[in-house]
């Protein structure tokens, strides 16, 4: 009986430990259909000018703790304007709320 209910528990236990594991994000980038997560940085940028219609400029790798870190772009977009964004580097999106709420809209409609 209490190898049973020890048995029951080690299972649930181990689940939940499996399953905590999985992504908070989709199986493809919305724009480009490539497979996330992004495993360079060449597909990070290829997404965001996906995203955006326009030309990465400039790339940098921004630290944010020891293993913690995401990608800083420079964008040229329409009209000629330059753009800076925070990039998750897994997911080619952007961090900042507003601008993937804007995303998310315009894929939306």
């Amino acid at each position: 009986m209490y190898r049973m209910i020890g048995g029951l528990l080690f299972t649930a236990i181990f689940s939940v430990f499996v399953f905590a594991d999985d992504p908070p994000w989709p199986d493809v980038h919305p724009c480009t259909g490539a497979s996330i997560p992004l495993t360079t940085e060449k597909a990070v940028v290829q997404a965001i000018e996906c995203l955006y219609d326009g030309r990465v400029a400039k790339v940098t790798r921004q630290n944010t703790g020891r293993d913690d870190w995401y990608y800083q772009l420079r964008i040229l977009i329409s009209g000629g304007r330059v753009k800076t964004l925070d990039v998750h580097p897994q997911t080619g999106l952007p961090l900042d709320p507003q601008e993937l709420e804007a995303i998310n809209a315009s894929f939306n409609n």
